[in-house]
């Protein structure tokens, strides 16, 4: 074996890939493509959704005189709701508009026209402004489920909020009018009949979805994963075969080059080309604001991320390999290759997040070794983990590499074998 034979069988597989336009496509186009089309539809937050609401005031009482609360009130409150988006803009919550016949509002909101409808009953201002229980009425569109459950979600919210502090004020009103010789503790009981139950509610939002550059972070380095699982795994499968059918293997395998010096000059040609790859999709995905964090001298870890990248390439590779064994055309091990590899690029927890899938499949991603190798830089890359996430899994990495590649390489031998 020689070093020599090895670098010359690398560089004449790097220029002879180079002249191939699909496997140009799959190494650079595909994953432009594929980040492009992810940034652009699922790597932007979902913006504040303005409901259209149809307000029918039916009630008379809300222009008496002397009440302190109506329904003109509280429409002049939603009318003001703002909701901050992501750049800063202030967005409108609710959009009114005022019908003065029920029946209308609620055949614009059967048409589409609206999201809701909300009816102020008879008495409504009356009740509210004298301690009764004010009943008012909505009606959501059905049919959209994002929007469904938004608007019941969203109004739903604004009605209990505005109770709460109605209710609140009343219990202050009415401490007002207590002998002074009554205990203080009735009013915290009289909160307690109110609120018998204060449940506090905090949204925890998974790492990925901290902000659309933190997304995109997290699509990039999936995209490194991808294309590690498929160009890897075809670059494997068809290492041999495809040599055979341009009739070139005998040739080769005739010069001063041995049968290690082939696999191990192919290998590197792909590690090459894998290694391009990836910084494509790195230098793509910071060119569209990609939360991506590399600085070796602050965080040691970082060091080790294109060690882990080595690995997981090298383990694709030996899948590869192991594949050429039932192969005997390079379309056909470059089709099963890209049959195996594509339902796991969503399967496995590396394009799809492990936490939208169903408990099997979780275990699949817990233990598949590019899943593995893939989690970790993500973890240091975008969300600047330490050394914490990286020494863990590296002694399996090892383990999967040696043991995945080291069994491709017998897998290539018994190919080369079978190709003679």
């Amino acid at each position: 074996m020689g070093l020599r034979a090895v670098l010359a069988i690398a560089e004449r597989d790097i220029r002879s890939t180079s002249r191939e336009r699909m496997a140009l496509f799959w190494l650079i186009l595909f994953p432009v493509m594929m980040l492009t089309f992810s940034f652009l539809l699922w790597a932007n937050p979902m913006p504040p959704v303005t409901l259209d609401v149809g307000i029918v005031l039916a009630d008379s009482t809300a222009d008496m005189p002397g009440l302190n609360f109506t329904a003109k009130n509280i429409t002049a409150i939603m009318e003001k709701v703002e909701l901050e988006t992501e750049e800063g803009e202030a967005v409108k919550l609710f959009k009114l508009t005022d019908y003065h016949d029920e029946e209308k509002a609620i055949d614009d909101l059967l048409s589409g026209k609206l999201d809701a409808v909300i009816v102020f009953p008879e008495g409504f201002s009356y009740n509210l402004s004298s301690g009764f229980v004010a009943n008012v009425e909505i009606y959501i569109l059905g049919g959209d489920t994002y929007r469904e459950q938004v608007a019941r979600a969203v109004l739903t919210e604004f009605f209990n909020s505005l109770s709460d502090v109605i209710t609140n004020i009343r219990i202050e009103m009415m401490g007002e009018h207590m002998p002074p010789e009554a205990p203080p503790e009735v009013i915290e009981w009289m909160k307690g009949l109110a609120w018998p139950i204060n449940a506090s509610i905090t949204v925890k939002m998974p790492e990925m979805l901290m902000g659309r550059a933190g997304l995109r972070g997290w699509f990039t380095i999936a995209m490194v994963g991808v294309e590690f699982l498929i160009a890897g795994m075809v670059t494997g499968a068809t290492m041999v075969v495809e040599e055979r059918e341009r009739g070139t293997l005998k040739r080769l395998l005739a010069a001063p080059i041995g049968p290690w010096d082939l696999l191990l000059g192919k290998t590197l040609s792909g590690l090459v080309w894998l290694g391009i790859s990836a910084l494509t999709c790195l230098f793509y995905g910071l060119a569209w604001g990609a939360r991506i964090y590399w600085n070796p001298l602050a965080n040691p870890a970082h060091v080790l991320v294109p060690v882990v990248l080595f690995l997981g390439a090298l383990i694709s590779l030996g899948m590869g390999l192991l594949i050429s064994t039932i192969s005997k055309t390079a379309r056909g091990a470059s089709g099963l290759a890209t049959a195996v590899s594509w339902p796991l690029m969503f399967l496995s927890g590396i394009w799809m997040p492990k936490w939208m899938l169903p408990g099997p499949l979780q275990a699949l991603a817990d233990w598949f070794p590019i899943t593995i190798a893939i989690d970790a830089v993500r973890s240091v890359m975008v969300f600047n983990g330490g050394l914490e996430v990286m020494a863990p899994v590296l002694p399996s990495l090892v383990a999967f590499a040696v043991i995945i590649y080291g069994l491709g390489a017998l897998a290539y031998k018994y190919v080369l074998k079978r190709s003679l």
